[in-house]
C-alpha cells in the first residue's frame, strides 16, 4: 500500500536572511518604483532615538537603509511594533507625516527585508 502524501508548507514560507544593501543602493532601487506612499494615512513605528548599526546616524523610527518604514494600516505593523519593545525601543504606532525618506512595509518584503551593511572594520 502507497503511503499517503503528505501536504507541505511552500517554500516561501521559510524566512530568509535579510538583504544587504548600502543606502545608496537601497536608494537607486526605490527610485525607479511607484510603490511609495501616495495619497491617505500612512503609519510608522515612532522609537525612541535608535542608532544606524553601519553608520551610528539616530532615527526616531523603525527604519531600514535610513527609509523609514511605513504601512497603510496600523495592523500591519505591530509585529515590528512588538519585536522594537521587546529591544527596548519604546514604539509607537504613528500616522506618518515626517520627511524623511519612506519605504513601505511591502517594499521592503519584497526587496529581501534589506539592512544597512554593517561598518566594516578597517
Amino acid at each position: 500500500m502507497a503511503e499517503p502524501v503528505l501536504p507541505c508548507a511552500p517554500v516561501s514560507s521559510v524566512p530568509t536572511a535579510p538583504t544587504v544593501y548600502e543606502v545608496e543602493e537601497l536608494e537607486e532601487i526605490l527610485a525607479g518604483e511607484d510603490a511609495g506612499p501616495g495619497e491617505g494615512d500612512w503609519y510608522a513605528i515612532h522609537t525612541d532615538p535608535w542608532p544606524c548599526p553601519a553608520c551610528g546616524a539616530e532615527f526616531d523610527y523603525v527604519t531600514a537603509c535610513h527609509h523609514v518604514i511605513v504601512a497603510p494600516d496600523r495592523d500591519d505593523l505591530l509585529d515590528h511594533a512588538a519585536r522594537a519593545a521587546q529591544v527596548g525601543r519604546n514604539p509607537r504606532l504613528v500616522r506618518y507625516d515626517d520627511v524623511l525618506p519612506t519605504m513601505t512595509l511591502f517594499q521592503w518584503r519584497a526587496l529581501g527585508r534589506p539592512v544597512h551593511g554593517i561598518k566594516k572594520v578597517s
